[in-house]
């Protein structure tokens, strides 16, 4: 009898209270915290032993445009390998979407003000304001020339207030959606007021410098993506972008978490939070090196983070691997929530740019950001170029006006070191040094604040 009274006594205790015996199963079946922060899946550069390679197979390309690829975007994991969802042209695809609007901003209307610096020591500031209008309402209208082999892209419209002897000065852009063998060069336009005309650019200056800053034409929207053949090299973290850290990078996680880019479409990582719990943010490596020989560079390295397949830092290199500038450079984003047919809208928020072999840098911060408002087409033509018309008022900043203001150098990460960046080790001793102490400065003055030094409004909250 008791033998039995026990029996029944426990098998009560289990039926009542199991769920305490057992912590892993509630745990299993309670609700993931979508704010959780990202997992750690590396400690540092991690240089892959194999790079994943693009897909070269028939089925995967497009049977009318060989060049791209035949599924329609954005994609679904496609695992060439395991840990990396996407190819690095899937990734530098989906980064160029975010770069202009990530679907969610066909008309944007912003502005800011950049600060540059050459060898010699001598600090230009310029306030600019840009209009921009893409003409498509799906990213897949441009992989798969949707409207026609030398289709239209985008118009930009750019004009600056700053410096005086510039003030006038304004830039009109328009880019097509070129093809192999098929090329219709963009359409510049600048308005000089010195000599009170117009100005054509030569189609082919894709390498010359884009209104004055150290970056070209191809690293100002022009570079088309299936010019070039594309590997993962890597994986690595980054903390730092332009002297902002952790969520000023990329703005509020909850934010990022709240707004996908591509919702319901199945994107690796859209909608999760892309911080580590130590505030860093994981990157894929990406070597891009063209099909042209003849082309100014000779391969360039993009990390992109890999929730939001934004750029973050980029490298270029000449054809004998020496690191030779930062094009893109590095940069701070922000998301816009309901820019457009309540899509999220992607705006930088800083960009850094370099030229090592003339030791010339600029910096710029952005704001004042206004998706999805009309833009009339008569804004982008020449008569609107000679009306030196400001439509928005001068944003508030603090100029940087002294060498001992500028924002410090990039980081070199010698450290990170793999065969595609040996040229990092070639820089100038003397620049390596001077970059250094410029470095060494900022961090006894507690570190850059990029919007702390340059801006008493901050241009995010400008209307």
């Amino acid at each position: 009898m008791q033998k039995r009274k026990m029996m029944f006594l426990m098998v009560l205790l289990l039926s009542l209270g199991f769920w305490w015996f057992n912590p892993v199963v509630v745990s299993a079946q309670a609700p993931a915290d979508k704010y959780a922060p990202a997992p750690s899946t590396i400690k540092g550069w991690t240089p892959y032993a194999e790079p994943v390679k693009d897909w070269t197979a028939p089925d995967k390309r497009h049977p009318q445009y060989p060049w791209v690829l035949k599924d329609p975007f954005p994609w679904k994991p496609s695992w060439p390998t395991k840990d990396v969802p996407y190819t690095g042209e899937e990734l530098l695809w989906l980064r160029e979407c975010a770069f202009w609007g990530a679907e969610g901003g066909k008309t944007a209307d912003y502005c800011g003000y950049s600060v540059m610096r050459n060898r010699r020591g001598l600090v230009v500031s310029k306030n600019f304001y840009i209009m921009r209008t893409h003409y498509w309402e799906k990213f897949d209208e441009i992989i798969h020339y949707k409207m026609g082999v030398n289709g239209l892209y985008q118009k930009v419209f750019t004009i600056l207030d700053n410096p005086p002897e510039l003030r006038g000065f304004a830039q009109l852009v328009v880019k097509y959606n070129n093809a192999p063998g098929k090329w219709k060069d963009p359409d510049r336009y600048a308005w000089v007021p010195a000599l009170r005309r117009v100005r054509r650019s030569a189609g082919g200056d894709r390498q010359d410098d884009s209104l004055g800053y150290p970056l070209s034409n191809d690293d100002n929207g022009e570079r088309q993506y299936w010019e070039y053949t594309y590997e993962i090299i890597g994986e690595d973290i980054l903390y730092e972008v332009n002297g902002a850290r952790g969520q000023a990078i990329l703005g509020d996680p909850k934010v990022i978490v709240d707004n996908p880019i591509y919702p319901g479409a199945g994107v690796w990582g859209d909608g999760q939070n892309p911080y580590r719990e130590d505030g860093g943010l994981e990157c894929w490596v990406v070597k891009l090196t063209p099909k042209d020989p003849k082309y100014y560079l000779g391969y360039i390295l993009d990390w992109i983070e890999k929730r939001t397949k934004l750029p973050l830092h980029e490298e270029q290199y000449d054809h004998e691997g020496n690191y030779i500038r930062m094009g893109i450079g590095e940069q701070s984003w922000k998301a816009y929530p309901n820019s457009y047919k309540g899509r999220v809208a992607w705006g930088r928020t800083t960009i850094l740019l370099g030229d090592w072999q003339r030791d010339f840098w600029g910096m710029a911060w952005y704001g004042g950001f206004k998706y999805g408002q009309p833009i009339p087409d008569t804004k982008y033509t020449i008569p609107e170029l000679q009306k030196e018309y400001f439509w928005r008022p001068v944003p508030g900043y603090r100029p940087v006006t002294k060498i001992d203001h500028f924002p410090p150098y990039p980081y070199f990460y010698l450290e990170k070191k793999c065969k595609d960046r040996v040229g990092v080790e070639r820089l100038d001793p003397e620049l390596i040094k001077k970059a250094r102490a410029s470095q060494d400065m900022w961090k006894a003055r507690g570190g850059y604040d990029p919007w702390g030094w340059a801006n008493g409004t901050k241009f995010q909250e400008l209307k």
